[in-house]
């Protein structure tokens, strides 16, 4: 692949040779069938896909295909068992290229992620209550972090008097 700043998924797949740009094309009509109101984007120069976060990621390589998926990894715990045929890393499952794609595998998992990413955006703070939190914690360190470097100066300026007087031995 010689082009490296793609802006759209459709010039990352047609970088690669017309079996690779069918494979990468039925992942990808898989993931929107799984996550339709999902954003395409692209992302570390992959496709990916966003909804209350990122979803998963996917890309083709000389001899396979991968299914990026951000942390948690709990898809890899929940699918374990379907997923062992492949091989795997913490974040990454690989598809062989001679092997078929297991397409309803790959919607099942995003559905899984999208549930996942939903559900753990309602754990978090709204943005507003956010911002006046951080603002809090921030006014509070400062005032106790003013000693402290008063500190680290009065232990670090006697260390460099000692070469200086090393020096005038010399």
């Amino acid at each position: 692949m010689a082009k490296t700043d793609f802006k759209t998924i459709d010039q990352y797949i047609s970088t690669f040779d017309a079996a690779d740009q069918a494979a990468l094309t039925k992942i990808r009509q898989a993931i929107r069938k799984a996550a339709p109101n999902a954003e395409e984007v692209i992302s570390y120069q992959i496709p990916a896909y966003k909804e209350n976060g990122y979803v998963i990621y996917f890309s083709g390589f000389k001899e396979h295909y991968s299914l990026a998926f951000p942390p948690p990894f709990t898809v890899f715990e929940v699918f374990a068992k379907e997923l062992a045929p492949y091989q795997q890393s913490k974040s990454v499952v690989q598809l062989p290229k001679g092997s078929p794609l297991p397409l309803d595998l790959i919607g099942r998992m995003v559905k899984f992620r999208l549930e996942e990413a939903k559900n753990s955006s309602k754990l978090k703070p709204k943005p507003a209550a956010k911002k006046a939190d951080s603002a809090a914690s921030k006014a509070k360190p400062a005032a106790a972090a003013k000693p402290k470097p008063a500190a680290k100066k009065a232990s670090t300026s006697a260390p460099k008097a000692k070469p200086a007087t090393k020096a005038k031995k010399k």
